[in-house]
């Protein structure tokens, strides 16, 4: 596998493309790209179609798929809240893909997910990996991976969902130079390579796991027979806030990946926002529906912690390649990372350049990340998913 990655910084959207493609065009030596993954930042909204217009054009490949982001990465840099875009191009006589794009997300998931399965079916090979990047204001992921594996089975879905700067309320995404919103765009992909997944998270569990003794839906009444709420406050009564709302900010719920978890500090585990609280019921508000009977915990999102995390899981994925370099990889990292979690820049770029110095990176800061965890595709948050392609 052949592989160049490349970003641009400016204004002027078309620009960016024509700086970023002819880049990756002359890494790359003159092959032609089999698939470019691209990214660009939500302030390019009105000239999308122009910027893949010009990809197309210096390029020569309708195989472009992507989505808008609140900022972008490469192995260079993290762009954060700043026009630019990224790009990953792949090319190699084997490499196979099967781009796509589903709209109308919203008025169904399920169909979508059988609709992005569809697209793959009547390929040769089965996917070694299908790379999807759905709208977040429409995206309902039990569904769409409910609707993908009915047709499909079972294949590691990876990505995030597309994101903006907080001006627009609305996410695009794209296929070749089509673009839509309330849509899921994607690939997959075979070839003669494997991918590794590596999955980082910003928060730290606090306090005692506790059993959901009483719930509702979303809503949790009891943990350990007391109210949830007072659970909070002490598992949270050593941390230090400056002002209550950074509770809303910093604290969140670390949910089970399966039934009878009853360890976070040392198992994966889920991040789900708290959604409201009731101070007088003693009620919290999750995200996501909860079970009674679960464990669940406290987690505290912090920037050494989420730093020792991303160490560990770049040691975890150098160990599992065995000495072998990998030919590229693509990094979906929560748009809760970057400066507002650590303070400065590049807090995850650097450590993943110094893990995999040659390696060709792009990738975008988004509203949710997507990967597998033991063979079960999951949807995450205030996550960082590292996907490597590693040739034989």
């Amino acid at each position: 596998m052949l592989s160049a990655s490349a970003y641009a910084k400016s204004l002027n959207a078309v620009e960016a493309a024509r700086a970023a493609a002819s880049a990756v065009m002359e890494k790359l030596g003159g092959a032609k790209p089999g698939l470019i993954f691209l990214f660009a930042s939500s302030r390019y909204q009105r000239h999308f179609t122009a910027l893949l217009q010009e990809v197309l054009k210096i390029t020569g490949t309708e195989n472009i798929v992507g989505a808008s982001a609140c900022g972008i990465l490469t192995e260079e840099a993290e762009i954060e809240r700043q026009p630019g875009l990224s790009l990953l191009a792949l090319a190699g006589e084997d490499l196979e893909a099967a781009p796509f794009l589903i709209k109308n997300l919203q008025e169904s998931n399920l169909r979508a997910g059988e609709a992005a399965a569809e697209a793959l079916r009547s390929r040769q090979n089965p996917a070694s990996a299908v790379f999807i990047f759905p709208d977040a204001f429409s995206f309902q992921s039990p569904l769409f991976f409910e609707g993908f594996e009915n047709i499909y089975g079972y294949a590691p879905l990876l990505g995030g969902t597309a994101a903006e700067e907080g001006r627009q309320s609305k996410t695009y995404q794209w296929r070749g130079t089509e673009t839509a919103f309330d849509s899921v765009a994607g690939a997959g992909l075979s070839g003669s390579f494997r991918v590794e997944t590596g999955i980082t998270r910003s928060c730290r569990p606090v306090g005692e796991p506790g059993r959901i003794t009483r719930a509702d839906g979303h809503k949790i009444y009891e943990i350990d027979g007391r109210p949830a709420y007072d659970m909070l406050l002490e598992s949270i009564s050593q941390v230090e806030f400056e002002n209550p709302e950074q509770i809303f900010e910093r604290v969140f719920l670390g949910v089970p990946l399966k039934s009878f978890q009853t360890s976070f500090s040392d198992s994966p585990y889920l991040i789900r926002n708290i959604m409201g609280i009731n101070t007088k019921k003693g009620v919290l508000t999750c995200v996501s529906p909860v079970e009674e009977g679960d464990y669940i915990t406290f987690a505290l999102r912090d920037g050494e912690a989420a730093r020792e995390d991303l160490a560990r899981m770049l040691e975890d994925l150098k160990s599992g390649l065995g000495g072998a370099a990998p030919a590229a990889g693509l990094y979906f990292n929560c748009c809760a990372r970057g400066r507002i979690l650590y303070g400065s820049p590049n807090g995850d770029v650097s450590l993943i350049r110094k893990a995999f110095p040659k390696m060709p990176l792009a990738g975008f800061f988004t509203y949710g990340e997507i990967a597998p965890v033991d063979h079960v595709n999951q949807f995450h948050h205030h996550s960082g998913i590292l996907t490597l392609f590693v040739s034989p």
